[in-house]
């Protein structure tokens, strides 16, 4: 279970087929679950949370997908008893070790993650959602259209690993990425304008609350854990990153796909997009490749720009979310702080900016 295709995010197939999965039974409970929220109903969450736990029986003979499914549906439990002030493991502690082997089925952590609320979440009536509000509906149709996108450009950066910078192949690809890349900007720009700051800060950042299962922390559903870590590792900050930002990466890594976090560790220890660029810039090619550098050039710097135009409007909806008269929270969602969006869209800039002045006037 721990190959790429059966955690493919790209294909359509097998999303759908997660998404048409019930394992658990829990499709008309969790029409119910907004309510539930609404109101408070601790006593229902409770209820059901416990009585669909699978037995360690069927979780073995579950198939992947319904592994996938089955963790999807427990998680708007966790994240809604984790909402009112109650874990969930230490109120029905046998959920632990029943989310512990559906990790292992999956090589992934043992709760819910971004990809099962958004990628494998099913579209229209049997959406899983916490509070049913449009705002949430908005937020997770964004991340599911741009996650697909993303995980292409991470697939370009891995084929790209092994492509000359001086040449044709290489320039192709980051050329390629660039315009993958733009849809972060595109579905920030869909969430800047229909979810409201205070919505997310008040009402649904609660549900992403952290959890721990035997002795270790594990984060909600955030959106700072689409694979935009990934692409900032292979474009600039394998080599050219702050240290909080490079403790942010770790733990989104620790939170995704288990073939991206293996990608993670070896781009981590090599040098990135930019300086193999840079390098190139300044002379290591032969002159007849210059074009293709050059090429390659046009390419990340309109990658960086495009991230840069993403995190210029996620800062602004993070400040008013975490304006101290707002927040709830000191952190956001995925463990970052605004001082630490600041850093990555300066870092960001400053890399477009050199790779920029270092290309052809």
């Amino acid at each position: 279970m721990h190959g790429r295709a059966e955690l493919d995010v790209t294909s359509e197939e097998r999303k759908a087929e997660v998404r048409r999965l019930d394992p658990l039974g829990l499709d008309d409970d969790l029409r119910l679950l907004s309510k539930m929220n609404e109101a408070g109903d601790i006593s229902s969450l409770v209820r059901v949370f416990a009585r669909s736990l699978p037995s360690a029986e069927v979780v073995a003979g579950f198939s992947p997908a319904e592994c996938l499914a089955a963790m999807r549906d427990l998680g708007m439990y966790i994240g809604s008893l984790k909402r009112h002030g109650l874990s969930p493991f230490v109120i029905v502690p046998r959920a632990a070790g029943l989310c512990e082997a559906l990790g292992r089925r999956t090589g992934m952590i043992p709760r819910d993650t971004v990809y099962h609320y958004t990628c494998w979440n099913p579209v229209g009536e049997r959406e899983r959602l916490y509070t049913g509000h449009p705002m949430e509906r908005c937020l997770v149709d964004a991340v599911r259209t741009c996650i697909p996108d993303l995980a292409r450009a991470v697939d370009l950066g891995h084929a790209l690993r092994g492509d000359d910078p001086c040449g044709p192949a290489y320039a192709g690809r980051v050329l390629s990425l660039a315009s993958y890349v733009s849809s972060a900007d595109r579905a920030m720009g869909d969430v800047a304008a229909q979810v409201a700051p205070e919505f997310f800060a008040l009402v649904l950042r609660p549900y992403f609350e952290d959890v721990h299962i035997s002795g270790r922390r594990y984060m909600g559903p955030a959106a700072a854990h689409v694979p935009l870590f990934l692409i900032d590792t292979l474009l600039w900050s394998s080599d050219r990153c702050a240290p909080q930002y490079g403790q942010f990466c770790d733990e989104a890594a620790a939170h995704t796909l288990p073939h991206w976090r293996q990608w993670f560790s070896e781009w981590s220890r090599v040098p990135s997009v930019t300086s193999q660029v840079a390098r190139a810039l300044g002379g290591s090619c032969a002159p007849a490749d210059m074009e293709h550098v050059y090429a390659s050039a046009q390419g990340l710097r309109q990658a960086l720009r495009s991230l840069t135009r993403f995190r210029g409007k996620h800062l602004v909806m993070a400040r008013r979310a975490y304006h101290e008269e707002v927040r709830l929270y000191e952190l956001g969602s995925g463990g970052g702080s605004v001082g630490l969006l600041e850093e990555i869209l300066t870092l960001t800039r400053q890399n477009a900016t050199m790779v920029g002045a270092l290309g052809p006037r």
